[in-house]
């Protein structure tokens, strides 16, 4: 049908119809998903969190038990604790190995560097669980590295520290997520415009000081990209520590496993997974307000 003997203002106003219908086309299904499959699960192990539990059953009674269970617990809070510095430790070694690969990458690398991301990238379209059985090959008693340092006669006897520890889990976690720091980083340095760089130079400023005040606060917003893509997660990492950490690599995560699936103690495991959650929350608005991202969000 021509809308060309209409009103322009009726014109005007059905534009206005159909893009507001488009746009409610392209943002409600996937709202929709997200409300059913993450919110409102979420919201449901919130409210269970709060109600007396037993094994396998649970009482819809408004109480704090189960938090009070949790932070009151020695065991529980020294875990947590683990928890914290293990992934802790793991960040700032990747943080450390990382950065400079994506710097190299991205300021030194001028043909190649896309295909060494590819070849970056492409042990993480390996199986999760295959490649945390491979590095326990690698580690165990008969491995690779136990092999290798007794064939050139560094050591006597396997080494112990290597699987079934902290030690084993920190190296595990630092393949698994070592992308996910790099590429950040390399895209915000990347993004870095040659002209400021060239000017600093033009002004006499030496490599160090490029870095440091060039390369190094441009490169914040990848860091803290990486912050959420890595830190958060491994917080709630519990395979890695079943495969290869052992009783010394035990994580928070497994505690939150164990509860659902073996204890069957759901509101005990809500209880911890939000309180994980909450500690999160808090941490992210520690590192954004340390490190001033918030005047460039």
């Amino acid at each position: 049908m021509s809308t060309r003997g209409l009103p322009i203002p009726y014109s005007r106003w059905r534009r206005t119809v159909q893009q507001y219908a488009g746009l409610v086309l392209n943002v409600f299904p996937p709202f929709i998903y997200l409300l059913l499959f993450f919110y409102a699960p979420m919201a449901l192990l919130f409210v269970m969190s709060f109600w007396k539990s037993g094994y396998m059953e649970l009482e819809p009674a408004f109480t704090l038990e189960n938090y009070r269970a949790f932070l009151s617990n020695p065991t529980y809070r020294r875990i947590m604790w683990n928890t914290f510095v293990t992934v802790t430790g793991v960040m700032a070694l990747l943080v450390v190995v990382g950065y400079p690969i994506a710097y190299f990458l991205a300021r030194m690398v001028r043909r190649y560097d896309a295909l060494l991301i590819y070849l970056l990238i492409i042990p993480v379209e390996i199986n999760y669980l295959i490649r945390i059985y491979a590095w326990k090959i690698v580690l165990g008693r008969s491995g690779i590295i136990n092999a290798a340092l007794m064939y050139l006669g560094l050591i006597d006897e396997p080494l112990r520290f290597l699987l079934y520890s902290r030690t084993a889990v920190m190296i595990v976690l630092i393949h698994e997520w070592l992308p996910y720091v790099v590429i950040p980083v390399y895209v915000a340095l990347k993004g870095v415009p040659q002209e400021i760089v060239e000017a600093a130079r033009d002004l006499g400023a030496g490599r160090w000081d490029v870095f440091r005040y060039i390369y190094l606060p441009l490169s914040l917003p990848g860091l803290f990209a990486s912050f959420i893509l890595v830190y958060i997660p491994m917080l709630g990492e519990f395979a890695i520590p079943s495969i290869v950490g052992g009783p010394s690599g035990y994580m928070l995560g497994n505690v939150i496993e164990s509860q659902f699936l073996a204890a069957g103690n759901w509101g005990l495991g809500s209880a911890i997974g939000f309180l994980l959650l909450f500690i999160t929350l808090v941490l992210v608005a520690i590192v954004i307000k340390v490190t001033g991202l918030e005047e460039l969000m």
